[in-house]
């Protein structure tokens, strides 16, 4: 899909729908007042770009110092969401105006706009703005680097991370820059992860409801016993669920049986500190943390210190394709108990650039990489060269 039309009550409303369904870079191709709806036509298609602003150029020629004027706008041409919001005050107009009018050579104050709502109208500007290019595109230079950004941008990533691997990389002329961007973000993304998966004494797996926690869990502890405990040494390695006792845990503990491995089943912080002080030093402990438990008052404290030791990891499950405002929410509460990405789920969904992109910005490492069809053999670990590709394979 190229083009989207949209119907709605007003612009703002509009905008949203277009700005949701052809990305943050669509452009305005034509807009409408018929019978007191607004229709907006958008595009994501760069030739539209180019053809709009063809157009602009010979119906005025003229530069962009009309739009930042002094001029007040018309009455016709001011949105239905200001007139909306203008209307919803918490002053009684006929009141105030009545007494105004009693005093001479004063004139009656009617309406306003209260801060607060302002700035949530503005805020919604900026995020329908947060990605778009104002551009000339007679003026736009031909070198490939540069349009680069375009290309980019029209895939999804963001302009932060763009502008930092435009500052960051010296690019060649007889070097593709494309190829260059997809190996400058794997490398600030990926980190080597296998070593301390093995040499961890405690593995921690957080992360939303439904991101696979537990299948995860149990893919950890396969690789553990396949790559450091042999034979009898299987009673080393236990698995902890760290969850509510309402909760269901019958998959871990199909797990656990499949594994041969005890399964744990721990429903307090205090319960769990107790538990990890009496069997760290015999035992390796790998713990599925539940939704309910991750937000417990003092979890977050007790992690972020235990993880001040390397011998302690705490990973953080990320389905493929979650949004970024939730990846925004999930690392910020995690922000300082050093955690590594694991994305899951990927045979399910495909990770996009626009989740790479805020990983990249919130400067999170991505250890793991996970399926949900198989549990022994399927773990693997995330290389520079492998999400290089897969970025360069990701389809517009």
């Amino acid at each position: 899909m190229t083009q989207h039309k949209v119907i709605a009550e007003d612009s703002l409303s509009a905008m949203d729908e277009i700005s949701r369904v052809l990305g943050k870079d669509a452009v305005i191709l034509k807009t409408e007042k018929i019978n007191g709806k607004i229709h907006i036509l958008g595009s994501n298609n760069i030739e539209d770009l180019a053809t709009s602003n063809a157009k602009k150029l010979n119906k005025q020629k003229s530069n962009f110092s009309h739009l930042f004027t002094n001029q007040n706008l018309e009455q016709k041409t001011q949105s239905r969401k200001i007139q909306s919001v203008i209307e919803k005050n918490n002053i009684k107009d006929k009141d105030v105006s009545a007494s105004f009018e009693n005093q001479n050579n004063i004139i009656p104050v009617t309406k306003y706009v209260d801060v607060e709502t302002f700035k949530i109208f503005t805020n919604k500007i900026e995020n329908l703005l947060q990605n778009m290019i104002i551009s000339d595109m007679d003026t736009l230079s031909s070198y490939y680097s540069r349009s680069l950004t375009l290309k980019l941008l029209k895939k999804g990533y963001s302009k932060k991370i763009i502008s930092e691997f435009q500052k960051d990389v010296l690019i060649e002329e007889d070097i593709d820059p494309e190829l260059t961007f997809y190996h400058y973000l794997s490398k600030q993304l990926v980190t080597p992860f296998e070593e301390t998966i093995l040499n961890s004494d405690l593995i921690f797996v957080n992360g939303p409801s439904g991101s696979g926690k537990t299948t995860l869990c149990s893919k950890i502890a396969s690789y553990v016993l396949d790559h450091k405990f042999v034979g009898n040494d299987r009673h080393k390695l236990s698995i902890v669920n760290f969850a509510p006792k309402s909760s269901n845990h019958s998959e871990l503990i199909n797990f656990g049986r499949l594994l041969n491995l005890n399964v744990n089943s721990i429903s307090s912080l205090e319960d769990l500190i107790t538990f990890i002080e009496a069997n760290r030093t015999q035992r390796k402990l790998i713990i599925d943390v539940s939704q309910e438990n991750n937000n417990a008052e003092g979890y977050h404290e007790y992690i972020n210190k235990l993880t001040l030791d390397k011998k302690c990891s705490n990973i953080i499950a990320l389905q493929a394709s979650t949004n970024r405002n939730m990846i925004k929410s999930i690392i910020k509460s995690f922000e300082n108990s050093f955690p590594t990405i694991a994305l899951t789920k990927l045979d399910e969904a495909n990770i996009g650039s626009e989740e790479l992109s805020i990983l990249g910005e919130l400067k999170c490492k991505i250890g793991v990489l996970s399926g949900s069809k198989s549990i022994i053999g399927s773990l693997a670990f995330a290389k520079r060269e492998v999400l290089a590709q897969y970025m360069k394979d990701i389809s517009i």
